[in-house]
């Protein structure tokens, strides 16, 4: 059943993590051991768990995400793990020399970068025109950002601080769009809510275009109003840089290094990870109709049936003024 075994945990964050994790996240040394005791007696017990791992690192993701309230924990960790069964195109073979997502790291569609920003977060940075839709599928997209989650996940204080994303939308246009559809957007923003075990902080959107506020507005209501007060716009990039150090950003973007430098870096991090992300790929739940764990489900919001189609709507718009554009 176990791919790793119980270890004895022993903390080795730095002073200013292990405050910020008892102020934010209720994390304490006797909090802390008697909750992943608890877990791991609750996965014992779950018989539709098959297969997964009982070291600290891993409980402790979960832990933190839900600030140490066991019962929460135990849920999303349910649905993590269940929803890796049930979307394997999009969860597994996390690897990061599978060429689509080394193409898609490479021409820098996402990575993330060096430094740590001014709150001590590792930054998730992605430049969407680097997406060739002609060439990459939504399968290929999603296992490139689920690869960097997982990744950045081994390192604990991460988990603790959380995360920043800065998405660069600069010509973004209706080939990006079209290979998603709506009920894809609203199964992407589930997961990496709500099942995926990660702190989302500052989420930046750089030179989002006009067309696609409405796009933008559709996704927002996929998510939390906690998740939703997080989304920052920047017209431009003086803007962004009130919001995050420029020491941070790469070189092209106000910063010292080159992006190129930036990806070659984050390579080798993904190079580090390679075989523990490989290694999910074993756990296992049972996903047999007789068992009642269904993976991810989403409160419907008051939202989804409108804008679906006003996102459909939107879209033919965009293509009926992108073939004209194109036919001048």
């Amino acid at each position: 059943m176990l791919l790793t075994t119980e270890d004895n945990y022993t903390c080795t964050l730095p002073k200013d993590v292990q405050e910020i994790a008892q102020n934010e996240l209720n994390e304490t040394n006797k909090k802390r051991k008697k909750a992943l005791a608890d877990i791991r007696k609750w996965i014992k017990n779950q018989s539709h768990i098959r297969r997964t791992r009982l070291d600290s690192n891993f409980i402790l993701r979960f832990l933190r995400m839900q600030k140490f309230d066991v019962q929460e924990s135990c849920t999303i960790l349910d649905k993590y793990l269940t929803m890796r069964g049930q979307y394997p195109a999009w969860f597994q073979n996390l690897d990061c020399r599978d060429p689509a997502i080394s193409d898609l790291v490479s021409a820098g569609y996402i990575f993330v970068l060096p430094e740590r920003d001014q709150h001590g977060r590792r930054v998730i940075f992605s430049q969407a025109a680097a997406f060739d839709s002609s060439k990459y599928t939504v399968s290929d997209l999603m296992r490139a950002h689920v690869m960097t989650f997982e990744t950045l996940l081994n390192d604990e204080e991460n988990q603790v601080r959380g995360f920043t994303y800065i998405f660069d939308e600069k010509d973004v246009s209706w080939s990006h769009l079209s290979i998603w559809t709506p009920s894809e957007v609203s199964k992407a923003f589930s997961c990496c809510e709500r099942a995926l075990p990660m702190r989302h902080k500052d989420i930046h959107f750089l030179h989002l275009p006009w067309t696609m506020h409405l796009i933008f507005q559709f996704a927002k209501s996929l998510l939390s109003e906690k998740i939703r007060n997080r989304f920052k716009t920047h017209s431009n990039l003086e803007h962004l840089q009130k919001s995050v150090s420029t020491s941070t950003l790469p070189l092209e973007y106000g910063g010292t290094k080159p992006v190129k430098e930036c990806i070659q870096s984050w390579q080798a991090e993904l190079e580090e990870h390679r075989a523990s992300l490989l290694d999910l790929d074993l756990l296992k739940v049972d996903h047999s109709p007789l068992n009642e764990h269904s993976g991810v489900v989403r409160k419907k919001s008051r939202h989804d049936s409108d804008s679906g189609s006003q996102v459909l709507g939107m879209m033919g718009s965009m293509r009926k003024h992108e073939l004209a554009q194109n036919e001048q």
